[in-house]
């Protein structure tokens, strides 16, 4: 062995026993004087770690979980070659992905990925949100976090030393705003900058936005979480699931109340925008993740009572309206149970893994829905040409399931309707049918990056960008 066993002992013990957030320091302090030694470590233990996977499957998880740590260690310790750092990243990317396969629930792995996602902010976004909104959070995903806020809410202080396209870097500071509660003074204005971006963007970008668009949002649906804090009002409506919640509000702090509010202006407004690109395939992703967690949330009236009001049921109800003009089996839509492939070929949608183990899908998914072993790693994000079909009937069982527990929205066997509700249009542009827009799959992943949406970039908008009325509720 290149290094003394007592050495190597301790370093693997260290590794294997999960303390691996200290490793890379201890590492480091062992072996100061050089990095050759540490680079035949991780190489070592890289290699002791894939024969264990292969040889001691009752381990597996861990063993996973270690590759992926190691791989992220080399990443870390790469600053000469982009090349070597950028392939590391990928390894780890890949063990953590798998690990989190296997323990959907634990929010440290998707703390790990969020590292991973670097320099695409909304990907680090999501990761974080979402590592401390599952079942087992990852708290001290609270502290780093703050690695991606930090940069964005003190630009000025950093000499454009961290340059993300506007919209990202306005989406993110306004997240950043919530988290921290501090300069609130800025969040209207980042929002409304925010908002005044986003139409054009998802124009842009196309068929990236459906990857772009889960992402964006899982955030705000974690945000008006509270980023799963205790003292949220709808965490604590979901923790309390019998209560009504009747004059609840009186009983929140201002500040959490508020807190809330701003959250849901963002997410709300954010809706409104994506509601109204009537025909646009592409912002169905990010219109099934908020329907799952409306379905959630409808379960609990003390939470839906915060959220019914200001929500944009009467623009829901006309995508829902003209995703059924083109349906062609009311009954699977109307059915309880999860519209399953009519061929049992279950496929999960992108969005599907990138939901799975929040707190707000539990119970959504069937049981066996991510069972699928013919779908290796590489495949999951793929868009298929049929997803947007099923997509689309997908949508339409959750609009059904949710006029069935009577919140803001209405189905009548014919079509969705939103009574009470005022038609809201910001402005004509948005009325306009995308009928044209496609997600043909091209066979590639979509997983763009902070350099693929760069703020000068341009994109063609989708063929056959029609003007047509929209169909009213």
């Amino acid at each position: 062995m290149i290094l003394a066993d007592e050495t190597s002992l301790s370093l693997l013990h260290s590794l294997t026993s999960r303390r691996s957030a200290g490793f890379l320091e201890l590492l480091r302090h062992r072996l100061p004087a050089s990095l050759d030694h540490m680079l035949a470590f991780i190489y070592l233990a890289y290699s002791m770690m894939a024969l264990l996977y292969e040889t001691v499957p009752a381990f597996e998880d861990t063993w996973i979980e270690c590759l992926g740590d190691l791989g992220r260690y080399r990443m870390a310790i790469e600053d000469d070659d982009i090349r070597d750092r950028e392939v590391w990243t990928g390894v780890a990317r890949h063990w953590y992905s798998k690990a989190s396969d296997k323990a959907p629930t634990t929010g440290r792995l998707y703390h790990h990925l969020a590292i991973l996602a670097r320099p695409n902010a909304l990907q680090q976004l999501f990761y974080y949100a979402k590592s401390l909104c599952v079942v087992i959070p990852f708290t001290s995903a609270r502290e780093s976090i703050l690695t991606l806020f930090d940069p964005v809410l003190n630009a000025e202080n950093h000499q454009g030393q961290y340059r993300l396209p506007p919209l990202d870097t306005s989406f993110v500071k306004a997240h950043g705003l919530l988290f921290t509660g501090k300069n609130m003074e800025k969040f209207d204005p980042t929002v409304n900058e925010f908002l005044g971006l986003l139409d054009n963007q998802i124009g842009r970008v196309t068929r990236k936005f459906m990857e772009q668009g889960y992402h964006i949002a899982v955030a705000n649906c974690v945000a008006m979480l509270g980023f799963a804090s205790k003292d949220n009002v709808l965490m604590k409506a979901m923790a309390s699931p019998d209560i009504d919640m009747e004059g609840s509000p009186s009983d929140h702090t201002s500040q959490s109340l508020s807190s809330f509010r701003n959250a849901q202006r963002l997410s709300n407004s954010t809706l409104r925008i994506v509601l109204q690109r009537i025909g646009d395939p592409n912002v169905l992703p990010f219109i099934h993740v908020t329907l799952i967690f409306m379905f959630n949330m409808s379960r609990f009236p003390g939470a839906m009572r915060f959220l019914h009001t200001d929500f944009p049921w009467d623009l829901l109800s006309i995508m829902l309206n003209t995703l059924l003009a083109s349906h062609g089996s009311p009954s699977r839509i109307e059915n309880e149970k999860f519209p399953l492939p009519e061929k049992n070929d279950v496929r999960p949608f992108p969005e599907d893994f990138a939901v799975r183990g929040l707190l707000w899908t539990d119970g959504y998914f069937p049981e066996e829905w991510f069972t699928n072993e013919k779908i290796d790693e590489e495949e999951k994000y793929h868009e298929l040409p049929s997803m947007t079909a099923e997509r689309k009937e997908r949508i339409l069982w959750l609009g059904c399931r949710i006029s069935n527990l009577g919140q803001g929205l209405n189905y009548d066997g014919q079509r969705f309707s939103a009574p009470g509700a005022g038609l809201q249009i910001d402005s004509p542009e948005r009325s306009l049918t995308y009928a044209s827009a496609t997600t043909a799959d091209t066979g590639e992943t979509l997983s763009p990056t902070a350099d693929d949406v760069d703020s000068e970039g341009e994109e063609d908008m989708p063929l056959g960008y029609a003007e047509k009325p929209t169909p009213h509720a």
